[in-house]
């Protein structure tokens, strides 16, 4: 085991800022050389906070301070330690940017895209302008390895099961579903995303693939008085007039947003809000031929589809921060956030082969309104060590929602020269209460040894009441009591967690933790009492181990491990029957248990001039596979696939999905993420993520196993141009690859953007056209022993938006509580 000589040893610390503006600058290099011949003798990188701290024998030293977009920085003074003066705090020490005149315009250059630490990756996305006028979930897709498809999934390294964190805490705290609250955040208010691979025992361990965390702007200014930030959106699809079947549409996007500050020395108040009008819209082929369990053709359709998504959303947001001291804070705040959101579509069939109907044509309406109320209370309690803190969160929601959703049907029978119709509406009630707990105390026995320890409480109470009526040409406004429902789901998960760090020495660090879950879930439709009700409770222990070493100034390894689970959600449990267009239809299965992952991961990271390299090997093994299956509706495969179903006659040759628990999955990819400073001017970032996938073979699969490869990536151009333009362009592609079911076919688009910096810096004007070659979209084939089918989507674009930013005083900066924090760290001579 590698000891350290205390006696002769002795320590360096600091606080690296940027010399202009003063933020504290994370992730910096900071190396301690021999000033004989400058060999390196200890380094490290610089915390969240900008501090550092490094340990050295005895001696005289030159420190030198580096950072992707910076110039070197050389202390000007060589550090000695010495038996008399074996600690050394240096204080604050500021670094500048790397500049450039062109055409007499100096050109700043920016900072890394991605930036890497011990657990995670952080995407510096606030420079990003081909986001501009657009939402959080324009944002997500410039993330290296993360993915979002036409229905909202957000999709990390190619799964589907992924943590979303807004601000650290669940999504769910703050909308019905997280495809809705993406879209309702704007993105001119995202700071940052935390990608975190293999998180820690601290962190929920939801999600086979990780966490993704939304880091928001909403933070108090670290200077007294008013600052703040306004940004004004307007887009369109060009032409701006869509036709399609069903007329003409004019699809508008705007969104606006404020952010203001008051700051005074004891207290702090932050006001938040923003409104917006977005619309999407596509084109879809399905050509669908379905097969009973003897192989019998059922129906063969051609349906051509439009759809349209508008939704109108809006939200306000009143913090308060009181500073009770210096060592003290407590944080109220109160959110209101609501809006409506619809869903229009139209289908033609030209066949309808079973019965040989004609003129077939199939309209959907679905409208759903909803207004979610969410209080936080947070303290912060640091103490005289460094590092040594607590905290305490409780956070709060309650929402109320209602819905309503028409599908009409109508067909021609040749034989009987007559016009069918089918009409069914839906009334809905939607819910529910959260709430999220957390308690986190951190201690440091030395400063190579630190704990941190906590409680996380997670509950969910949801009610949810659906009502179907039906209207035929025999009928009028009948209800139809099988398919309604009224389904009251609760969902409680109690954690606590430990986790140990130790720093052997300047290279080697480690991170043990261990984290104990007990977690209940119960479900009954009222409606139906006789139905099996959900109930059911799980006690599992996840444990983490995250080691770093550093092989050089300029090179880094990492190797981690952790237990994740993906637990049931109530629809993947609930066995309400959703009925959907095309004949397909949906519904849970609440004998589904949660399935179990066990993560592995080798990073490795370079950095050299304006280079940076960073590549990762993964592993992953899923055991009690929860997977999406489908097949088509008949009173065989009924019984096979969905026993717990009452089977109905009526949607024989309707193709059904539900979840099923397969044996056993495996994953393994490489990750490659390079950042690449061209010039003082021009920087480029691109990623690539392939990975091989397998599932074990079970019944459902016919006792075969399944495999597939995967790959795709994403390229982004970063040019500062002179007097203050900007330009950027991005490039994303997903090759080919199978799934269970499915191959999906190739994707990729291009966007386009150009910022201008103009009021003295003050304003931003920003254009930005997405999806300029007009190839947004996918597509899939499917053939198995029930269904033959060719699906093809393509989305409305390109799409022009403009967009204006205007500062007001300084803009947002850091929060007072945040740079109190390093306070301690200041604190002590700065001579030697």
């Amino acid at each position: 085991m590698l000891t350290l000589s205390v006696a002769a040893q002795g320590t360096v610390r600091g606080r690296v800022q940027d010399s202009r503006s003063g933020e504290d600058i994370e992730y910096a290099t900071v190396a301690l050389l021999r000033v004989q011949d400058s060999t390196l003798v200890a380094g490290t990188v610089t915390e969240s906070n900008g501090t550092f701290t490094l340990k050295a024998p005895l001696g005289n030293y030159l420190l030198r301070i580096t950072f992707i977009g910076y110039e070197p920085y050389y202390h000007p003074q060589h550090v000695r330690l010495t038996s008399d003066k074996s600690t050394i705090n240096l204080g604050k020490l500021q670094i500048g940017a790397t500049a450039t005149l062109m055409d007499a315009v100096e050109v700043v250059a920016e900072r890394s895209m991605v930036e890497y630490q011990l657990d995670k990756r952080v995407i510096n996305v606030d420079k990003n302008i081909v986001t501009g006028g657009g939402t959080a979930t324009d944002v997500l897709e410039q993330v290296p390895s993360v993915a979002i498809d036409n229905d909202g999934n957000v999709t990390l390294r190619g799964s589907t099961n992924v943590k979303v964190l807004i601000n650290g805490r669940p999504s769910e705290l703050l909308a019905s579903d997280l495809e809705t609250l993406l879209e309702q955040i704007p993105a001119s208010t995202v700071e940052n995303i935390e990608v975190i691979t293999n998180p820690s025992a601290k962190y929920d361990p939801e999600g086979m693939s990780g966490i993704i965390n939304i880091k928001l702007k909403d933070r108090s200014t670290g200077a007294l008085g008013t600052n703040g930030v306004v940004n004004i959106n307007f887009g369109a699809p060009m032409p701006f007039a869509v036709p399609d079947e069903l007329g003409t549409h004019f699809l508008p996007t705007t969104n606006g947003n404020i952010s203001l500050n008051y700051s005074a020395k004891k207290y702090s108040i932050t006001f938040n809000a923003d409104a917006g009008l977005r619309n999407r819209a596509g084109r879809s082929h399905n050509d669908i031929a379905r097969k009973n369990s003897s192989g019998t053709v059922l129906s063969h359709d051609s349906l051509f589809s439009f759809s349209q998504n508008p939704s109108r959303s809006g939200s306000a947001k009143l913090g308060f921060e009181y500073y009770i001291d210096s060592t003290q804070s407590i944080l109220l705040s109160y959110q209101l956030r609501g809006g409506k959101r619809m869903r229009k579509s139209g289908v033609n069939s030209t066949d309808l082969l079973t019965n040989g109907y004609l003129d077939y044509y199939q309209a959907d309406t679905n409208s759903n309104s909803y207004a979610n109320h969410s209080i936080n209370l947070s303290y912060v309690k640091r103490f005289a060590k460094p590092d040594q803190q607590l905290t305490f969160d409780a956070t709060g929601s309650f929402r109320r929602g209602s819905g309503d959703a028409t599908q009409e049907q109508t067909y021609t029978d040749p034989t009987a020269n007559h016009l069918h119709r089918y009409l069914r509406t839906t009334d809905r009630l939607n819910n529910g209460q959260n709430a999220n707990l957390q308690l986190n105390y951190t201690h440091p026995f030395s400063p190579a040894l630190r704990l941190e320890t906590g409680y996380e409480g997670r509950m969910q109470w949801s009610d949810q009441e659906y009502e179907y009526y039906t209207t035929t040409d025999t009928t009028t406004h009948v209800l139809d009591d099988a398919a309604s429902m009224h389904y009251k789901y609760n969902q409680q998960v109690h954690a606590a967690y430990a986790t140990m760090g130790y720093k052997f020495s300047d290279r080697l660090s480690a991170q043990a933790g261990l984290r104990g879950e007990y977690a209940t879930v119960s479900g009954k439709d009222l409606r139906h009492p006789l139905a099996d009700p959900v109930s059911k409770d799980y006690w599992q222990l996840y444990p983490t181990l995250h080691i770093s070493y550093q092989i050089a100034q300029e090179q880094s390894i990492q190797l981690s491990y952790s237990k994740r689970v993906r637990r049931p959600h109530m629809w993947d449990l609930n066995p309400y029957l959703d009925v959907r267009q095309g004949m397909e239809m949906s519904f849970g299965n609440p004998g589904l248990d949660p399935e179990y992952t066990h993560a592995l991961e080798v990073s490795y990271n370079l950095g050299f001039r304006q280079t940076n390299i960073f590549a990762s090997a993964y592993f992953r093994q899923t055991n009690n596979m929860m997977t999406r299956y489908g097949f088509v509706w008949d009173a065989t495969s009924a019984a096979h696939y969905a026993p717990w179903m009452t089977y109905n006659p009526e949607y024989d040759g309707y193709w059904a999905s539900t979840w099923q628990n397969l044996n056993r999955g495996i994953n393994w990819g490489l990750e490659l993420i390079i950042d690449q400073q061209l010039t003082k001017w021009w920087k480029v970032n691109l990623s690539l993520n392939g990975f091989q996938s397998y599932i074990e073979g079970t019944e459902l699969l016919g006792g075969t196993d399944r495999s597939a490869f995967r790959l795709g990536g994403k390229f982004n151009s970063y040019m500062n141009l002179p007097h203050d333009w900007t330009l950027q362009a991005s490039f994303q592609y997903n090759a080919p690859f199978m799934d269970l079911q499915t191959d999906m076919k190739a994707s990729y688009w291009v966007d386009l953007a150009v910022k201008k910096d103009i009021l003295n810096h003050r304003g931003t004007l920003n254009l930005r056209v997405s999806d300029v070659l007009c190839t947004g979209g996918f597509g899939h084939t499917t053939h198995t022993e029930q269904l033959d089918r060719e699906f093809s989507m393509r989305r409305i674009s390109p799409v022009i938006t403009i967009g204006f930013s205007y500062k007001i005083n300084n803009g947002l900066r850091p929060s007072r509580k945040q740079q109190a924090e390093t306070d301690d760290s200041d604190e002590g001579s700065s001579e030697y």
